[in-house]
């Protein structure tokens, strides 16, 4: 029983040194966090994001189509073999034989609609690809915006409650020595505590943007990254007469629109010309012990009770349905970029308005009603009111500068930005 026990003391002390050993190690690795950009977070999206990788595969899916599509008809061999026996005097008995070759011809008035078909399949399936990955990257910027805006929040919040804890402490100290009432302590005190709250807040809400932001870039990001963000300039699109016309050459969505529209109504030209004769080459010879024949010929299939009445009408129906999808879809673009930029104009000009006039008046009359309260010129109700002003003040200068990113993000999305796409084609 003590050689056990001994045994035991062993253990845990061995168990204790590597313990000592590896957490160093474990807390230096901790405190490495990888810092991304915007870009590299873009690229990694692209790189390793699981649903960018199954609309590639899907490309390449159509890709194979399209080769069926443009192979030829395999030709089809028939081989036969047997014996003859008269049954009556004056026939040979021996071994028969017979092989028959069929080669289909691929005629072009059937051939060209098909290829054509599986070509524009293929243009759309290419900018389905497209579109997908450019609505990634606006889903990685929204994201990396989102986390931009939480962390700027949670700056703020700190700064209100190192501020709020000073005041509180100050009037504390003031309350003890008899120099000012119960009351404005308990305000102080107040304002701390809602200060407190929100500083939490925020910071459960910088982990809930983290997460998001890993869920669309992939979970090859590490789990203790960090982002290294500046604040931008206030950004300036062109007119909006300039991104319609990008809109309606460069817009994914409507590239992989009008190849459909191209594919149905290939389609629909392949259906009314399968009713034309079909033709294939025949030849074959029969050997038997008297004699051989060869025969050569053509075989015609002749629509004689099916006019692919059916096929033709439920392709009609599907190419007018593209052309009205196509219609439509321009129409919701030019309504959704109309939209945006309305909104881009309004919103430009509240963060200029806040940056450059509310949020500086703001923060110079909390500093009047700080230097005045030191001073006693002014009660402490009065700095606290120019402090949740220029709180809120500050605040909305961070939403709307995380409104702006966002709506300037939605209409590059929508016009399909060429350095959007130069990154996807991996030309930068």
């Amino acid at each position: 029983m003590d050689s056990f026990i001994n045994v035991i003391r062993r253990l845990s002390y061995v168990a204790l040194i590597w313990a000592s050993i590896g957490l160093p190690v474990w807390a230096q690795t901790q405190s490495n966090k990888t810092i991304f950009t915007l870009d590299q977070l873009i690229q990694l999206a692209l790189e390793s994001n699981p649903q960018v990788m199954a609309a590639r595969d899907q490309t390449r899916a159509i890709g194979g189509q399209l080769r069926s599509a443009r192979a030829i008809p395999n030709p089809e061999f028939e081989v036969n073999t047997g014996q003859q026996r008269g049954t009556s005097g004056g026939l040979s008995t021996g071994n028969l034989s017979q092989w028959v070759v069929t080669q289909p011809l691929d005629m072009p008035y059937t051939r060209f609609p098909r290829v054509n078909a599986a070509e524009a399949s293929m243009r759309a399936a290419e900018a389905n690809r497209v579109a997908f990955e450019v609505e990634t990257i606006a889903r990685v910027r929204q994201s990396f915006y989102e986390l931009v805006r939480r962390e700027a929040e949670s700056r703020a919040a700190d700064e209100d409650l190192d501020l709020t804890k000073q005041i509180r402490d100050r009037m504390q100290l003031r309350y003890d020595v008899g120099e000012t009432a119960r009351f404005e302590l308990i305000r102080a005190q107040t304002e701390f505590l809602n200060a407190e709250i929100v500083a939490q807040g925020n910071k459960l809400r910088i982990e809930q943007a983290r997460s998001q932001l890993r869920k669309v870039v992939g979970f090859n990001l590490p789990a203790n990254f960090e982002i290294q963000a500046k604040v931008a300039s206030i950004p300036t699109l062109p007119e909006l007469k300039v991104l319609l016309d990008n809109l309606r050459h460069q817009s994914p969505e409507l590239k992989r629109a009008k190849a459909e529209v191209e594919a149905s109504e290939s389609r629909l030209s392949f259906e009314q010309n399968s009713r034309l004769p079909q033709l294939a080459i025949k030849a074959q010879q029969y050997n038997d012990p008297n004699f051989t024949d060869r025969l050569y010929g053509l075989v015609v299939s002749i629509p004689i009770w099916d006019f692919r009445q059916g096929q033709i009408t439920e392709a009609e129906a599907n190419a007018s349905k593209a052309r009205n999808q196509l219609n439509a879809q321009m129409q919701n673009l030019e309504t959704q970029l109309e939209s945006a930029y309305k909104l881009y104009e309004i919103t430009r000009f509240q963060v200029k308005t806040l940056d450059e006039r509310v949020v500086q008046l703001a923060a110079s009359a909390r500093k009047i009603a700080e230097t005045s309260y030191r001073f006693g010129e002014r009660g402490m109700l009065e700095f606290l009111d120019a402090q949740r002003t220029f709180r809120a003040a500050r605040n909305d200068l961070i939403r709307a500068r995380f409104e702006l990113a966002s709506i300037v993000n939605e209409i590059e999305r929508l016009s399909a930005s060429p350095e959007w796409v130069a990154m996807i084609e991996g030309k930068k």
